[in-house]
């Protein structure tokens, strides 16, 4: 059994989806367990979900906490794009059943492209979690602000494989909030900063294959990889691709892998769907796109099949 977590609201549910399909579609073999944590959602939701988890073979669980579990909690950056579920990670020693010791975190901005068995193999004795360093990991302001060594570096919470036992013995959620009450003018990224300060010295690295950020197809990427080649064939195949900053989802996004999303997306009750339908959104991803396309405007994007050498 996989155990897997998703913190979700009703405006994520499409993407969930996806998601989850993309998981279940590229493991066959695979038995897994889903939990989804959220504030509420309405039962159409929580039916859609289970109805789609069905055919595989797998089961989705719901888990809604009390308002005030994060009532010490506030959204810190944002604006409105981030929910207060999002700490909703912070908690799960308190959330999902003492009888799971190991959950893999993912966020629902993601598409899972292969095998993930590898990855929830990976020996977490001794560790808190295992994860994937963060494209903004040499911004020394978050160590300045945060108040660690660099050397420990900073990781993305989006993908976390998380040794809940270690969290359960830690107390991890307690240091969370007691962090967050004591300082909060600390906190950029809300909770993924605050489990960066509480395990910086408890993790564990693994490849960027099971945590493709955004950022590292952006133009300029070249210039910190040492073995551009190999670097190369990763951004062409990972295994978890997470589209950490402008959606798939969204008119403009331009994301060379952009279309994965749409490819799992019509393998759910949303098949057919694409931002650009309407006359009115075409036209606007023209006119933002033409500077781009006539080289007025420098690409954002690496050209991954000009990327060669």
């Amino acid at each position: 059994m996989i155990h897997i977590a998703c913190n979700i609201d009703h405006q994520f549910i499409q993407h969930c989806a996806v998601t989850l399909v993309s998981l279940f579609i590229n493991n066959p073999g695979q038995v897994f367990c889903v939990h989804i944590v959220a504030g509420s959602l309405p039962q159409e939701d929580q039916d859609l979900l289970t109805k789609l988890a069905a055919p595989y073979g797998h089961t989705v669980r719901f888990y809604f906490p009390p308002a005030d579990l994060l009532k010490n909690y506030s959204i810190k950056k944002f604006g409105q794009r981030i929910s207060m579920a999002t700490y909703y990670r912070c908690m799960f020693p308190s959330i999902l059943p003492e009888t799971v010791d190991k959950v893999l975190y993912l966020d629902c901005d993601i598409v899972i492209r292969g095998d993930i068995s590898a990855f929830w193999n990976t020996d977490l004795e001794g560790y808190g979690v295992a994860c994937i360093e963060d494209i903004g990991s040499q911004e020394k302001e978050r160590y300045e602000l945060l108040h660690y060594d660099p050397a420990d570096s900073y990781f993305n919470a989006g993908v976390l494989l998380i040794n809940l036992r270690y969290w359960r013995e830690t107390h991890v959620d307690r240091q969370c909030e007691t962090y967050f009450l004591t300082y909060p003018e600390r906190i950029r990224f809300n909770d993924q900063d605050l489990l960066n300060v509480v395990l910086h010295a408890h993790k564990k690295f693994v490849p960027l294959t099971w945590n493709m950020q955004d950022g590292f197809y952006r133009t300029g990427i070249r210039e910190r990889v040492n073995d551009w080649k190999a670097f190369r064939e990763e951004l062409l195949n990972p295994v978890i691709l997470h589209y950490t900053n402008k959606k798939p989802w969204n008119y403009d996004s331009m994301h060379p892998l952009r279309a994965e999303y749409f490819v799992y997306l019509d393998k759910t009750p949303w098949k057919g769907w694409r931002p650009s339908h309407s006359v009115k959104t075409r036209i606007k991803r023209f006119f933002k796109l033409l500077p781009y396309a006539l080289k007025w405007r420098k690409p954002k994007y690496i050209n991954l099949d000009k990327a060669v050498g």
